[in-house]
């Protein structure tokens, strides 16, 4: 309960921040761009980035900042990879631009990807020159690597020979360097030492790579409803996920034919064939895969010694990561 009410406070918080800066005119343009930093989500980042700032007593205005530059940042990839992806649904809801159109979409992606940038600036404000450049380079790397990432995943489609090693490497980029970057500024901006910046740094990136592995089996295994997107949209699309990868080293000549004939097909049956199949062959070894990035992940907090409540509320995030259902 201590827990819980700890997270609403910051959510609520964090919220707050995003909606001073999400607002003006054109109002298709605003409307479009705040649409799905209100549909929901976990705010997993901004949650890590806030309890990592506590760790260190760090004063909450700024790590409030900084979470919501986080968060605005990561619905600007979400809105870009949906239209990358051509989904349909996201949070349950329509994706941006099923509802606003392409053009319209793209630019509220824009829109957000500056935001961030602005937020951040706010959230740095009156730190030493040497942190400031900290943060901001931190920042900007991420966003290079994680545009680096999706580069990846979608060079990815067209291949038959993607190694477990390259699809690490490529959600490490695409999906874990944000999760890095949202618990570096909370302890960057709470003057946390350098050590365990890169400890905060290590927890993160380990965190995010569990975090992926199981967002890509729960597109297999999950409930469409409870989910809030299209399962099986990884097979759809011929997105090469551990799961896939691993299925396909082990399968036999006649499995290897089903999943190949649902990847990047538009028939839903050869799509179903194809992730059952493949769900059959790698699901035990993909749940291994992301609890032992966990366990990684829990020995680099270990190693950090900072406030208590913090500290519990990153290691319920980090167990939560590897439980979800959605």
């Amino acid at each position: 309960m201590e827990i819980d009410k700890y997270f609403d406070e910051i959510i609520k918080s964090v919220n707050e921040e995003i909606e001073k800066y999400i607002k003006g005119e054109p109002k298709e343009l605003y409307d479009s761009s705040i649409y799905l930093l209100r549909a929901g989500g976990k705010r997993l980042r901004p949650l890590i980035t806030v309890a990592s700032s506590d760790l260190f007593s760090g004063e909450r205005k700024r790590a409030y900042k900084a979470a919501a530059a986080v968060e605005i940042l990561h619905n600007f990839t979400l809105i870009h990879d949906d239209i990358m992806d051509e989904d349909t649904l996201r949070r349950g809801m329509p994706t941006v631009h099923v509802k606003w159109g392409v053009p319209m979409a793209i630019l509220a992606g824009d829109l957000l990807h500056a935001k961030a940038f602005e937020v951040l600036s706010e959230a740095l404000e009156g730190l030493d020159s040497s942190r400031f450049y900290m943060g901001l380079s931190e920042f900007s790397k991420s966003v290079i690597i994680i545009a680096e990432g999706q580069a990846m995943d979608m060079e990815f489609e067209n291949r038959q020979d993607v190694t477990e090693e390259e699809y690490l490497d490529m959600i490490k980029r695409k999906t874990a360097q944000l999760f890095s970057c949202s618990s570096f500024l909370g302890g960057l901006v709470a003057n946390a030492e350098n050590r365990d910046l890169e400890l905060l740094k290590e927890f993160g990136l380990n965190l995010g790579i569990a975090f992926q592995i199981i967002d890509d089996i729960l597109g297999l295994t999950a409930d469409e409803k409870e989910l809030g997107k299209p399962i099986y949209s990884d097979v759809r699309e011929g997105k090469k996920t551990i799961l896939i990868i691993k299925a396909l080293t082990s399968a036999s000549e006649e499995e290897r034919r089903i999943i190949m004939e649902g990847l990047g097909s538009k028939d839903q049956e050869k799509i179903v064939k194809s992730a059952e199949t493949v769900k059959a062959l790698s699901l035990d070894y993909a749940y291994n895969v992301a609890e032992k990035y966990y366990e990684k992940s829990m020995n680099a907090l270990s190693s950090i010694r900072g406030n208590d409540i913090p500290g519990k509320a990153l290691k319920y995030l980090a167990e939560f990561t590897i439980k979800r259902r959605k």
